[in-house]
């Protein structure tokens, strides 16, 4: 009883005209939207009035992309009011009496095109919350405002960062957002210190101005008879008769009946480059030729088998000395780890799933042209395939970065012609080109008449890995590791 009229106290404040007291009575689901601080409950007729900075504190954003009015499919703030928020006022059948929503854009670009931008993320916001809500909000329950170049959020970002350009950035908003000319100051903008305040300010702070802000507000459930409300437990706007904005304060959150989900990330993709390709050494080329290579890896949430792609890319050319180290290959191939990655063997977040022994098989096919000097070159096309074995070794302590020691062998086939420079028919004629080695009459001629094969070792490795992109999952503490899923 003691800690029901603890939640009681926490969450009721009274701003009203109203001659006589009316008892409010919060429900155990209600009082859980104190830990959202975007939600706050005023009294019915209440007027509620925002200054700017008020808003600021108390609003939540989402980021949208550069350029654009769709919500991000990956925001946490839309997920969370989608899967709690939103089923609790339809539960509840909590009605929302204000919807403050402005939506912004940096100041980079025309202002026009960011005005327009600006009204269209704030109405995007705006359908998303109708689209979820059992009552639709009303027109007049809306309050949306659009901030073309939102300097004012600007300058508050940069104060609560101390940041040394602050007082000229202030100085400048001053003088000319007094007199609403936003082009002339972002050319001010520009200006300052040869352009490298524009910079800083693309860099650190314009993301997070490309956004719609909200604050929402509800009407307090009330009975009149209850007995919820004691003597002596009546807010401090009732005993002074304050009218205006009813807020409830900020309460912690009650104890709950079951335990929250636990987020964790999974890895699902990661980016990888083999080290002994990127400082390479040709023979017969007589210098070294880095070659560069990417490699992805494809990790599912169960069993031992993974996918990857790699492509390898050196395209080194020197006219001069005739000297050519171009090729393009590119790879496909599965993985076997003999230690299962499926997540109800591995917690997400406590290091990587898929590692130690691996074996692989591979394919792959390419084109090449190789030249060491005037007269031994070489151009084809050609396909492999075979088999591998390796060592991943997580190195980080999240084992996000890997490293991956593996080796190659398997058949090379391709169909090749030698070109030399100058003509071989008459090496008199100086025409600076290459040609293919042949003497014999032209018309004969067919491209692709030699072949070579290769049974043997086609790759070695020491690869730097790191996983790119991540799936959320969660489970119930408590739950076995099988009842790990994908967050939806």
């Amino acid at each position: 009883m003691k800690r029901s009229i603890r939640y009681i106290l926490a969450i009721i404040t009274f701003a009203t005209s109203f001659a006589a007291s009316k008892a409010v009575v919060i429900t155990p689901d209600t009082i859980i939207l104190g830990k959202y601080p975007y939600v706050r409950f005023t009294e019915k007729g209440a007027d509620i009035q925002l200054t700017d900075n008020e808003f600021y504190n108390i609003s939540r954003k989402v980021v949208f992309p550069i350029n654009k009015h769709t919500l991000p499919e990956d925001s946490p703030l839309l997920k969370e009011i989608e899967n709690e928020l939103i089923p609790l006022l339809n539960k509840d059948s909590l009605s929302i009496r204000r919807l403050m929503i402005r939506g912004a854009a940096s100041p980079d670009g025309p202002y026009q095109f960011n005005k327009n931008l600006s009204e269209k993320r704030g109405q995007a916001l705006f359908d998303f919350f109708n689209s979820h809500l059992t009552n639709p909000i009303s027109d007049d329950a809306f309050t949306h405002e659009f901030i073309a170049e939102d300097y004012h959020y600007l300058c508050v970002m940069m104060q609560e960062a101390d940041d040394a350009y602050y007082t000229k950035v202030k100085e400048l908003c001053d003088q000319y957002l007094s007199q609403n000319r936003f082009t002339a100051l972002e050319a001010a903008l520009k200006k300052v210190d040869g352009g490298k305040l524009w910079k800083h300010l693309i860099k650190n702070y314009f993301p997070e101005l490309r956004a719609s802000r909200f604050v929402i507000f509800l009407d307090k459930p009330e009975k009149d008879d209850s007995d919820a409300v004691k003597a002596g437990q009546v807010s401090e706007a009732e005993q002074t008769g304050n009218k205006g904005i009813a807020v409830v304060p900020e309460v912690p959150e009650p104890e709950k009946e079951t335990e929250p989900v636990i987020l964790k990330r999974r890895e699902v993709l990661s980016v990888k480059t083999n080290l002994l390709l990127d400082g390479a050494y040709m023979p017969g080329y007589d210098r070294w030729c880095p070659i560069p290579n990417v490699a992805i890896e494809y990790y599912p949430l169960y069993g031992h088998f993974t996918f990857g792609a790699s492509i390898d890319f050196p395209w080194w050319q020197d006219y001069w000395d005739h000297k050519y180290f171009q090729v393009r290959n590119y790879q496909l191939e599965a993985r076997y780890y003999l230690r299962s990655g499926g997540i109800e063997n591995n917690v997400p977040g406590e290091g990587a799933a898929f590692r130690g022994w691996y074996a692989q098989a591979y394919a792959h096919a390419g084109l090449f042209s190789l030249c060491f000097d005037a007269d031994r070159g070489w151009e084809g096309e050609g396909f492999g395939a075979g088999l591998g074995l390796g060592y991943v070794l997580p190195i980080s302590r999240n084992g996000h970065w890997r490293l991956e020691f593996g080796v190659q062998a398997g058949f090379f086939r391709c169909k090749y012609d030698p070109y030399q420079y100058e003509c071989p028919v008459d090496p008199t004629e100086q025409d600076h080109l290459y040609y293919y080695k042949w003497t014999l009459p032209s018309d004969l001629f067919k491209k692709r008449q030699y072949r070579y094969n290769w049974i043997g070792p086609t790759r070695i490795g020491i690869t730097l890995s790191y996983d790119l992109l991540y799936r959320p999952v969660h489970k119930k503490r408590g739950a076995s590791l099988k009842n790990w899923e994908l967050k939806k």
